[in-house]
């Protein structure tokens, strides 16, 4: 049986500084199915969403926007199958992945979601200390701009930075516990098909490595994702993960994380079948 492909590159307003190294790792991704016998397609978010006519077996979605998401869930109910589905890319929004992680029972800091436009509101602050650090991020995507994450020392700096999100539009914030250590990178793949964590000019200890796979793997499992990321601070013994991602760049390590997604999305084909 031959099956189709189609890969769906990021919209570039979702990718700032990394249009090219996103692109990459799809592309080594379809390279690797194509040798395995599969015909592969790759398009532009905006030219899948307005397309009604693609049925592919698998697809590779990297988008974020909201119209290729309900495109993608239409193509997920038509029986393909997605790395990630659309839901499980929703799940990475800021607004429901803190849900999603504390579901998972990660180490994660406290924090609140918030209305930027009004006064903040003592209920939704329980275990914060505004005094010992917070970040303020912005509460839908990821950052699409350096402001859009900021550390606030008080409660005045957290104020001034709600205020500047709601005058560039951003209807919600993420309000994050400082957590004090080293941030270190990770990416995987389900399945135990990947998990490699990065920290510049240091090696991790293996056992915090151990215990961040099994903590991101539940948070994955979670999430509903294949294909992931995320940040993680490091202090001594310990670790809290305070990012995830569906379909990082992978830039680290491209080649065997490619292998690893197109593993993957053959051994799910194959259940399919």
């Amino acid at each position: 049986m031959s099956y189709r492909a189609l890969g769906i590159y990021r919209e570039p307003e979702f990718s700032p500084g990394k249009v090219e190294a996103d692109a990459a790792i799809l592309d080594a991704v379809l390279s690797e199915l194509k040798r395995e016998g599969i015909e592969i397609r790759a398009v532009d978010a905006i030219s899948f969403a307005s397309d009604p006519t693609p049925h592919p077996d698998l697809v590779l979605p990297m988008c974020q926007g909201p119209r290729a998401l309900k495109r993608l869930a239409e193509v997920e109910q038509a029986g393909a199958v997605a790395i990630n589905s659309a839901l499980s890319i929703r799940n990475c929004y800021r607004d429901l992945l803190a849900a999603g992680l504390e579901s998972a029972g990660v180490p994660t800091p406290v924090g609140a979601l918030v209305p930027a436009d009004e006064p903040l509101d003592a209920r939704k602050l329980a275990g914060l200390d505004l005094s010992a650090g917070v970040f303020v991020k912005r509460g839908d995507l990821h950052a699409l701009a350096p402001e859009d994450v900021q550390r606030a020392a008080d409660r005045a700096e957290i104020e001034s930075i709600l205020a500047d999100f709601a005058r560039r539009g951003i209807r919600f914030a993420y309000l994050q516990q400082e957590v004090v250590g080293r941030v270190v990178k990770f990416y995987g793949v389900s399945g135990s098909a990947h998990f490699s964590v990065h920290l510049e000019g240091e090696e991790v200890p293996e056992a915090a490595v151990r215990a961040l796979s099994q903590a991101a793997s539940a948070a994955a499992g979670a999430l509903g994702l294949g294909a992931w990321g995320g940040d993680a601070v490091l202090s001594g013994d310990r670790f809290a993960i305070i990012d995830f991602n569906d379909w990082p760049s992978y830039s680290r390590v491209r080649a065997p994380a490619a292998r690893a997604i197109a593993r993957r999305a053959m051994s799910l084909l194959g259940r399919q079948r």
